[in-house]
């Protein structure tokens, strides 16, 4: 017997509401903004240097922030004043099933 009070799952809900894209690009973002955060800890930086690469206070505030339309290039410099490469990669969403002919 199914669980009456189960519902879909969140996945669904996102694609169904058209937030699917907007929530994984924030997602990667907020990853990316912890790693970054690691690393400045790490070497005993601050966002000052972030600033003097960027030559701009709002730029250096928005790779901090959720906004998810920072250039890759900015987020390559700023994965450089860490001593870090940006790497990107493509992810499956969802398995690909097997057929008899793979």
């Amino acid at each position: 017997m199914k669980n009456k009070h189960l519902g879909s799952a969140f996945d669904d809900f996102l694609k169904e509401e058209g937030l699917e894209e907007e929530v994984s690009a924030r997602n990667a973002k907020r990853t990316f903004v912890h790693e970054l955060e690691k690393q400045i800890k790490r070497l005993h930086k601050n966002k000052n240097s972030f600033r003097k690469v960027f030559k701009s206070p709002s730029t250096t505030e928005r790779v901090f922030s959720d906004h998810t339309g920072v250039s890759l290039d900015t987020l390559s410099k700023a994965a450089d004043i860490v001593d870090c490469n940006l790497q990107i990669s493509l992810v499956p969403r969802h398995k690909a099933k097997k057929t008899g002919t793979d």
